[in-house]
């Protein structure tokens, strides 16, 4: 009776451990992968300089279901770590919201993304990057290898008419790699790199569509510690 007993109970954990095998395994209903179009370095002051990225995002629809992707969307959230492994285990530097001040009232779509299929974006994210590594500033980064994490959710609260169980309302990309040179050629950077707006396009031989969104680039340095990522350049999507 004890001999079986024991076998009951291991045979209970062999489930388990199935069981939690198989929903690991399970892959995010949205996945998002990020590529670095452009990568500029932003004079501010003697110690720190802006890092700029200009990104496109790869969107795909893994679920067995239709959803809709709410649009336009700004990065959140930053997740910075000492390299790409590091950010996929979930173990980072620092973590930083970005600050978002909408000027005027933000008009929603939902974009219809089907199973297996994708979407393709493009925006931007900022960080702050410190000349000397002595140099002390939290939240910034010295010359080297980051792995980054981006969280994008819309900027203002949509309404309640958008927000059903199918809608996607938030979107977290996969770790990328993010390199900061140690002596960078710095350039000027003004506010005439983005303005604030949107805009939206149909290309009829590829059934995509195309929106833009873009705000104003950071500008002061230590200013640009505790508000970096609120920059965000022109964002373009389309489905494939």
């Amino acid at each position: 009776m004890r001999q079986l007993i024991v076998v009951v109970l291991l045979f209970h954990g062999v489930l388990n451990v199935s069981a939690q095998q198989t929903t690991a395994a399970k892959p995010a209903p949205i996945t998002a992968k990020v590529s670095i179009l452009q990568e500029k370095y932003c004079r501010a002051d003697a110690d720190v300089f802006t890092v700029s990225l200009k990104l496109k995002l790869e969107v795909t629809n893994s679920s067995d279901a239709t959803v809709q992707l709410l649009w336009p969307m700004v990065p959140w959230v930053g997740k910075v770590a000492f390299s790409v492994e590091e950010a996929e285990s979930g173990h980072f530097l620092f973590e930083q919201t970005a600050s978002h001040y909408p000027q005027e009232s933000i008009h929603f779509d939902r974009l219809k993304v089907e199973p297996g299929k994708k979407v393709i974006l493009q925006s931007g994210y900022d960080l702050v990057g410190r000349r000397d590594p002595a140099f002390s500033l939290a939240k910034s980064v010295s010359a080297g290898s980051y792995g980054l994490v981006l969280v994008l959710r819309p900027e203002e609260e949509p309404p309640s008419e958008l927000r059903g169980p199918e809608t996607v309302q938030s979107i977290t990309t996969d770790p990328f790699l993010v390199r900061v040179p140690s002596h960078p050629k710095l350039a000027v950077c003004g506010a005439d790199q983005g303005s604030a707006g949107s805009e939206v396009q149909t290309n009829h031989s590829t059934d995509s569509t195309t929106t833009q969104s873009s705000a104003v680039p950071s500008a002061a340095a230590h200013a640009a510690a505790s508000d970096a990522g609120r920059a965000f350049h022109p964002v373009w999507l389309w489905r494939g």
